[in-house]
């Protein structure tokens, strides 16, 4: 592994680390925004925004435990890739909910595509 790649990583996971952190306890705390981004024909809506934020924050724990860490590196990437459909119904809804116009639904449904290249990197055997 080069020094890049264990950067990346260690870099990764602590990106990461926060950003479930933050949204573990916003789904929380604010679970009507979480619950707006489910299609309403999904049921049990609210439980699954609690089980998302609660599944968050243990990845954010896993990510700093040497014994726990490549299963939550794929756990991590497993959860990006199952968010991925959300932001792409979000981009064909007349007013997106997350920031109400078409172009930031469309720059989020980008970048979850970087967040899901850099969870598959972190799923890698050798993870700093």
């Amino acid at each position: 592994m080069t020094v890049r790649d264990g950067l990346l990583k260690r870099n990764g996971r602590i990106g990461f680390t926060f950003a479930f952190i933050a949204s573990g306890i916003a789904h929380f705390l604010s679970p009507r925004l979480f619950i707006a981004l489910i299609p309403k024909r999904v049921p049990g809506r609210p439980f699954l925004v609690y089980i998302s934020g609660l599944v968050e924050l243990l990845l954010a724990v896993g990510l700093w435990q040497k014994r726990w860490r490549k299963l939550a590196a794929q756990g991590t990437l497993g959860l990006m890739l199952l968010f991925l459909p959300l932001h792409v119904v979000d981009i064909f809804r007349e007013k997106p909910i997350a920031g109400g116009r078409k172009w930031t639904a469309v720059l989020r449904l980008i970048a979850q595509f970087g967040l899901i290249g850099l969870a598959k990197e972190m799923t890698t055997d050798k993870i700093t």
